[in-house]
């Protein structure tokens, strides 16, 4: 029985030695996976901190939102662009949007109808099937593309292309001149060998000269002018081969040609060199000089009238809004040098849609064209400006003009627009027209800007508006 005892006491101790080994390792092994889990998180959190550092690196804007529109993340390229805008918090997209219109920070092609962009907007969120390109108030422009994840997140990455539209424009606008140029003024370009002879003749030549260009091709250049011309032009061109006289390129000179009905044509000439593996081409630009004065006389004219009309807004003829922002940003650089006091009114027509719905958008226009017109009589001194700011906002800039003189000139509005008794039913005013303005007046100052200045006459537009239309509110002093 002790032996019994003995036997079953000692299997005992090895399965509880065995148990304990057991215990033991299942602790080492649960320590080793809390330490791996603790090493995972302090990895993953670090991936986060990286991931976030590197989304703030990038040189495009970058907006995450969840499923339900709510902002998750914005990048410091974002916040340096939308001081204005508060990224801190969980903000749907339609409170962010909202929050920028009340700021006077929504883009370029809102600030005509902030309500309508804004439900358009709302409406293709998530949805757009090309990249948004948006205007900015600071004259940037961004182009914006919205990914969906497979998690239900829209990604927002904004870039800033504003060089890229500058010098598109710029080449649109050189490639139009330059297209005119050659259009209108019958330009024959040559290009000659070291000998004179041609080796190449455009289209205009034949148009110019009356040779057709292969009929050109392996001939002198002199044949299309007389002795005293051509031997003026090979002395030129020899003094080039020779010392490379720099009077020869680049300068334009008038030469006498020969037309090949036999007429003399007076042409100016410019010569460029161009060299390839060491071969000498000569590059010759014949311009019609009659033909070039009558197209500098069209330019000239069809310019005054792009400035006219780049100027002015067409239904009202009042200054249109590149122009006022244009004598804004001058009249605010003077206003700071000579602390003289700035004014400016925006005006907007009280519910000019009902107007619109009712009376048809023909009698809108001229509805409009009766307002600009008691503006223009009101805002009478040669530094006043009366402009369109868009759609159915106007504006009074009126420099050397402290709150009280702002006020009188909104005050004879009102009376003068009265006086026109512009009929409107609809208006809960009453039987006429009126108009709601935001005034702000003051001495411009280093720490504000035209643009926040105009800011504060909107905001107080809006209050009038808010408080029942057809009033002027003054904006607080700044």
């Amino acid at each position: 029985m002790n032996t019994a005892f003995a036997l079953l006491l000692a299997a005992a101790v090895v399965l509880l030695a065995a148990a304990w080994r057991r215990v033991i390792t299942a602790r080492r092994e649960l320590a080793q996976a809390h330490a791996n889990l603790e090493s995972a998180r302090a990895d993953a959190e670090q991936q986060h901190r990286l991931l976030e550092n590197a989304i703030d690196a990038l040189q495009v804007g970058v907006e995450i939102y969840d499923a339900e529109d709510r902002l998750v993340l914005a990048n410091r390229r974002v916040r340096d662009w939308f001081p204005a805008q508060h990224f801190d918090g969980p903000d749907r997209f339609a409170e962010l949007l909202e929050t920028s219109r009340r700021n006077g920070t929504l883009p370029l092609e809102a600030q005509a109808d902030p309500d309508t962009w804004m439900q358009e907007r709302l409406a293709q969120r998530g949805k757009l099937e090309r990249p948004l390109l948006q205007q900015w108030a600071d004259g940037r422009a961004t182009l914006l593309h919205e990914r969906r994840t497979p998690e239900g997140h829209l990604v927002c990455t904004r870039q800033d292309v504003s060089e890229l539209i500058a010098k598109e424009r710029a080449l649109q606008s050189s490639q139009a001149q330059l297209q005119a140029i050659i259009g209108t003024a019958g330009v024959a370009i040559l290009t000659l060998d070291e000998a004179g002879l041609i080796a190449s003749a455009n289209a205009a030549t034949e148009r110019m000269l009356g040779y057709a260009p292969e009929e050109l091709l392996g001939r002198d250049v002199g044949l299309l002018m007389d002795e005293a011309t051509r031997a003026l032009l090979r002395a030129d061109m020899q003094a080039w081969l020779e010392a490379g006289d720099r009077e020869l390129l680049g300068r334009q000179r008038e030469l006498g040609v020969l037309h090949q009905g036999g007429r003399e044509l007076t042409v100016q000439l410019a010569l460029a060199e161009v060299r390839n593996n060491g071969v000498r081409v000569f590059v010759a630009v014949l311009t019609d000089i009659t033909e070039r004065k009558r197209f500098e006389v069209d330019l000239q004219h069809a310019n005054e009238q792009l400035l006219r009309l780049s100027t002015t807004d067409a239904l009202t003829e009042l200054a249109n809004r590149r122009l006022l922002m244009n004598r804004l940003e001058d009249e605010w650089r003077r206003a700071l040098r000579s602390s003289e006091p700035l004014a400016l009114l925006l005006i907007d027509v009280d519910f000019f849609k009902l107007y619109n719905d009712h009376y048809g958008h023909p009698a809108g226009d001229a509805c409009l064209q009766k307002v600009a017109e008691v503006l223009r009589q009101s805002a009478n001194r040669p530094s006043d400006l009366a402009a369109r700011y868009g759609g159915e906002e106007f504006v009074l800039l009126l420099p050397h003009t402290d709150a009280g003189g702002a006020m009188a000139v909104a005050t004879r509005v009102q009376q003068l627009l009265r006086e026109a008794a512009i009929q409107h039913e609809l208006s809960p005013q009453g039987p006429d027209v009126t108009l709601s303005m935001g005034l702000v007046s003051g001495q411009a100052n280093s720490l504000g800007s035209a643009a926040s200045w105009l800011a504060q006459a909107d905001l107080a537009l809006y209050q009038a508006k808010s408080h029942g239309r057809n009033r002027i509110v003054q904006a607080p002093t700044f």
